[in-house]
C-alpha cells in the first residue's frame, strides 16, 4: 500500500480536478516541466511533515502534521492578480471541510504567498496555499491512516 502522504496527494488531486479555471490541469509531480498550454494549472505537493509518537508500544499511534501545498500558476497578464485570487477562491472552497475520504483528521489553511516565476517559457504568477493537514498512522505502518 502507498504511503498515506501519497494517498492524500492523490485525493487532493481528485478533489481539485475540474475547477473552473484550472480544469484538468492538476499535477502532482513537482518536477513536471510546464508549457504555456499547461497554464493555468495547479501543482499539488506534500512537503514537510512533523511526527509525534503517542505512547511507548511498538505499534503506538503517530500524529503526523503534514504541509499540503497547492500552487496555482497563471500566465503573466494585466489581470494576473485577479486570476490568482479567483484560483485561490476555488481551491479554498473545494478544500473546505475536506477529509479526503477520512484520511485527514483536520485541514487548515495557514498561509497564502504570491510570487513571480520566470523559469518557464513566459513569466507566470504563483499563488501558494499552505495547508496544515493532521493525520494518524500506527508506528511502522505508514500506509494505513487511523
Amino acid at each position: 500500500m502507498s504511503h498515506v502522504r501519497q494517498q492524500i496527494r492523490e485525493a487532493a488531486a481528485i478533489v481539485l480536478t475540474g475547477l473552473a479555471i484550472s480544469g484538468s490541469r492538476v499535477f502532482q509531480n513537482r518536477l513536471r516541466p510546464l508549457k504555456d498550454a499547461d497554464l493555468p494549472c495547479l501543482l499539488i505537493n506534500t512537503d514537510d511533515e512533523d511526527i509525534e509518537t503517542i505512547g511507548f508500544t511498538a505499534d503506538a499511534p503517530q500524529e503526523r502534521r503534514l504541509t499540503l501545498m497547492i500552487r496555482a500558476l497563471a500566465k503573466q497578464s494585466l489581470t494576473l492578480d485577479d486570476t490568482l485570487d479567483n484560483m485561490l477562491a476555488e481551491i479554498e472552497s473545494a478544500l473546505a471541510r475536506q477529509t479526503f475520504g477520512g484520511l485527514a483528521k483536520s485541514l487548515l489553511l495557514e498561509k497564502i504567498s504570491i510570487e513571480m516565476n520566470d523559469d518557464l517559457e513566459k513569466p507566470v504568477g504563483v499563488a501558494s496555499a499552505h495547508y496544515q493537514l493532521t493525520y494518524y498512522t500506527a508506528t511502522g505502518n505508514p500506509g494505513t491512516a487511523l
